[in-house]
Formats: C-alpha cells, sequence, structure tokens
C-alpha cells in the first residue's frame, strides 16, 4: 500500500493526538514533526520514532510530504497554513481555522489557488454522541428545530496552567468554534442576527486579559440557539470540560451531556473524585482511540480516495465569521446581523 506522507506542526496536548493518529494509521506515514520548542519536539520524536524540526518551513519545502496538521495555538495558523499551501499541501488545521476573518479568508484564497485541501477539525462531528442524535434528527424524528441550548466551559486550570498563550485566545475561540459548527451542523445554515454578552474580571486577576465567560444568542429566524462557554470554572469540579447540548423539536428532544461519565476516580492522589472523559482519545495499547482520531483518519482518506471531506472550506471560514460578529456584539452591546 502506498501511504500519504504526513507532518504535523505544533506537538502540545492535541498535537500529540494528530502524531499518533498518523503514526498508527496504515493509509499514512508520519515523516516529520515540528515545535518551536525543541525540548518538546525531541520529546515527542523519540517517543513516536519521528523525524523532528524547529522550523515549519522544512516541512514545507520537502517535496514528499502530502499532508499536513498544523496545530500550533489559535493565533498561529494563518502564516503556516499559507505556506504549506503554497508548497502544494493538503492541511488539516486545529480549530478555529484562524482568530481573525481576514486571516481565515487569506487561508482560503491560499487554499483555492492551490486547489489542496484546507479541512478544519471540528472533530464533534465524528463524536459518535452527536452523529447518533444527528441521525435521528435527519430522519424528522424530532421534527423541527425549536430552539437548541448547548454550552461547553473548561476548568480555569487550562488558561491558567495549560498555555502560555491564553490572553491571545479565550473561551470565545478555544470553546465556541465547537458549538457554533455543531449549531450551524443540524441547522444546515447559517444565523441572520447574533447578540452576545462577555464577561472579564477573574482572568484578568490573573493577569490574563480574555473573556472570563461568553453567551451568544444565533437568531436562524425559524428558530434560536444560545451558547455559552467559560474559562473559570473551579479547579475543583471533577471533570476538566464541561459540555451539554440541548435540541428541543416540534416533536421531540435530543439531549448530549458530557458531563455524565462512566468513569469516576477517588483516591488521596486525586483529592475527590475525578472524571476522566475517555472516548475522546485515550491510547490502548499504544494505539489511538476515541473520536478525535477519526476526522485526522477522514483527512488522508479524502486524500488517498481524491474526495471532498465532510467539512467544507466554507464550515471553518463561517465558524470564524460567526465568532467574530459575536465579539462585536459583545464589544457594541448590540444586535448585530450576519447574513
Amino acid at each position: 500500500m502506498i501511504r500519504v506522507k504526513c507532518a504535523v506542526i505544533g506537538t502540545g496536548i492535541f498535537g500529540e493526538v494528530h502524531v499518533h493518529t498518523y503514526k498508527k494509521y496504515e493509509k499514512a506515514e508520519l515523516v516529520k514533526i515540528c515545535d518551536i520548542n525543541e525540548k518538546r519536539a525531541k520529546e515527542i520524536s523519540e517517543k513516536y520514532e519521528v523525524e523532528y524540526t524547529t522550523d515549519y518551513k522544512e516541512i514545507a519545502n520537502d517535496n514528499e510530504i502530502e499532508a499536513v496538521s498544523v496545530c500550533t495555538p489559535d493565533f498561529a495558523h494563518k502564516e503556516i497554513v499559507c505556506e504549506m499551501l503554497k508548497n502544494g499541501k493538503n492541511v488539516l488545521v486545529e480549530k478555529p481555522m484562524a482568530t481573525s476573518v481576514e486571516d481565515a479568508e487569506s487561508m482560503v484564497e491560499e487554499a483555492k489557488k492551490s486547489n489542496k485541501i484546507l479541512m478544519t477539525d471540528f472533530h464533534n462531528r465524528f463524536n459518535p454522541y452527536f452523529v447518533n442524535i444527528k441521525e435521528s434528527f435527519d430522519k424528522g424524528e424530532v421534527g423541527d428545530i425549536s430552539f437548541i441550548y448547548t454550552r461547553l466551559s473548561d476548568r480555569i486550570d487550562v488558561p491558567l496552567k495549560w498555555f502560555s498563550w491564553s490572553e491571545k485566545s479565550g473561551p470565545h475561540w478555544f470553546l465556541l468554534p465547537h458549538l457554533v459548527d455543531l449549531v450551524c451542523w443540524f441547522a444546515n445554515s447559517l444565523p441572520k442576527k447574533i447578540f452576545a454578552i462577555g464577561k472579564k474580571g477573574v482572568l484578568s486577576n490573573w493577569g490574563i486579559n480574555t473573556y472570563d465567560t461568553v453567551s451568544a444568542i444565533l437568531d436562524f429566524e425559524s428558530f434560536y440557539a444560545t451558547i455559552e462557554t467559560s474559562w473559570i470554572i473551579p479547579e475543583s469540579w471533577p471533570c476538566i470540560v464541561d459540555f451539554y447540548f440541548k435540541l428541543e423539536g416540534s416533536k421531540g428532544r435530543l439531549i448530549v451531556d458530557m458531563n455524565e461519565q462512566v468513569n469516576k476516580i477517588s483516591s488521596d492522589i486525586k483529592k475527590g473524585i475525578f472524571f476522566p472523559m475517555i472516548i475522546g482519545y485515550f491510547p490502548i495499547y499504544n494505539k489511538p482511540f476515541g473520536f478525535a482520531t477519526l476526522p485526522i483518519q477522514h483527512f488522508i482518506d479524502c486524500i488517498y480516495e481524491n474526495k471532498k471531506p465532510l467539512i467544507t472550506i466554507e464550515d471553518g471560514l463561517n465558524n470564524v465569521k460567526i465568532i467574530e460578529k459575536i465579539v462585536s456584539s459583545i464589544e457594541k452591546g448590540e444586535i448585530v446581523k450576519f447574513i
């Protein structure tokens, strides 16, 4: 079997998921990884037995590499993605595609020029819980959408301890892309109007000038969706993520509650009860397991089989446009038009 030669740029927490997936997927051959943090790059290089570099242009100039995952921080996608596309690479970029519409549009323009894939990794479209209720919805089992309520929040240790770049992002860029994508995926349309509120204070007291919480109403005219996100859940909360989705239909209701974890761990070390979320990604006997690996495999399948991804280039761009409008609504304190 001729395998698709791959590289990963950015080997942080989620970048490692891409590395592991490419390493083990039978249609992929992991050629090289890149990280500006050489200590981290070397660690991942040794763990997965793959060559590393600290210069992403080395990957761009490698003519053998066909597919690249860009897993750098939220704000640091544009230059790398555009460089890869200019050099004939297919690109899978972590959400959000960018943190400005201007950057996202530049990336889309390069993708169209190169005629290569540019896919945003909205991995909840591969989450079996959401795939299951989407199938029920598409069959008409709950009727038309009346409203959607969904929230996705993280414990405060995520912005305080996980990243050095939290101030350049925020829950609205780091988490809301998932919710916006899910709502638009179910609606199969885009909102007409948006109203949002955001609050600061907790994180700014820690020297991180970004939103603590953001809530938005997306008005699709025939229904509305309320989306919420926060980066200040107490560190004592038993699960890192708070994730809930509810769709009220004219004939029924659909709910996904990712907080109802089957696994619960209590010990002196954990100091309380801990709910590990393992269905997204969890290595089992050195093989990647979980829905977070599926869109990465789908990306390779699309290159291998010369087909279009389920997640379109417009999906990634519109996602950025909606979040930028959410920020605009917060700043203006008024309803803003989207379409």
